[in-house]
């Protein structure tokens, strides 16, 4: 809770806040509470009446999914033809032994390799290791 709000619903606090007020300030303080007061009424009331038009288009929708033999779960089911397939692995174009003797190969897309970038910086063309 806020101090103002913790101020304001503890009667004994209210009462010690307000002993330096005179009555012409608190008929005004009253005043404007209860302005606040309607306006909030007001703002509950349309909320309730916008949830109660949206429970009744829901029940309107659900109604007539119901009547053409849908559920909801029709509408999130996997498809499998909305699934996206999976992609066959790329063959390899290259080919580099490095100073370890290691193997290595690269398709050729995408970043270089360091082992490729090293190959290429000591004097080496993608021709010349091309498999």
């Amino acid at each position: 809770m806020t101090s103002f709000v913790e101020l304001v619903t503890k009667k004994n606090r209210f009462r010690a806040a307000c002993n330096d007020l005179t009555v012409s300030d608190m008929r005004t303080m009253a005043k404007n509470l209860a302005e606040f007061i309607e306006k909030r009424v007001r703002q509950e009331n349309e909320v309730q009446a916008i949830r109660a038009v949206q429970t009744a288009k829901k029940q309107e929708i659900l109604k007539a999914m119901s009547d053409a033999g849908l559920s909801i779960d029709d509408f999130f089911a996997n498809d499998d033809s909305m699934l996206k397939k999976a992609r066959k692995p790329v063959v390899p174009q290259y080919r580099v032994t490095d100073a370890d003797g290691e193997v290595h190969e690269w398709s050729g897309r995408g970043r270089t390799p360091k082992a490729f970038a090293q190959f290429f910086a000591s004097g080496g063309t993608k021709e010349s290791c091309k498999i």
